[in-house]
């Protein structure tokens, strides 16, 4: 039950960094841009080490949040630089 639970959370983080990231790309500058992603993924990572040790992860919770950052992060980024490009050709 505790691997669904983590599934689940992990497909919802996925979910948020992809819509953080089309929205940071809407920001003017790539400098804003990038800073957007960089929150979004800062508060990700704070929003799974507290709900990682209520649920029962614990022992894991820093190595989850330390991964849903980079996660985020990535994703993040790669959604908002696809959604500049994609208005740029507008």
């Amino acid at each position: 039950m505790q691997y669904e639970y983590l599934f689940w959370s992990m497909a919802a983080m996925v979910a948020v960094a992809l819509a953080g990231g089309s929205l940071c790309g809407r920001l003017r500058s790539v400098k804003h841009v990038l800073m957007g992603v960089v929150a979004l993924a800062a508060a990700v990572f704070v929003a799974v080490m507290l709900l990682s040790r209520h649920g029962g992860f614990s022992d894991l919770s820093a190595m989850l949040s330390i991964a849903a950052f980079m996660f985020s992060l990535v994703i993040g980024a790669a959604a908002s630089l696809l959604t500049r490009r994609i208005l740029q050709r507008r």
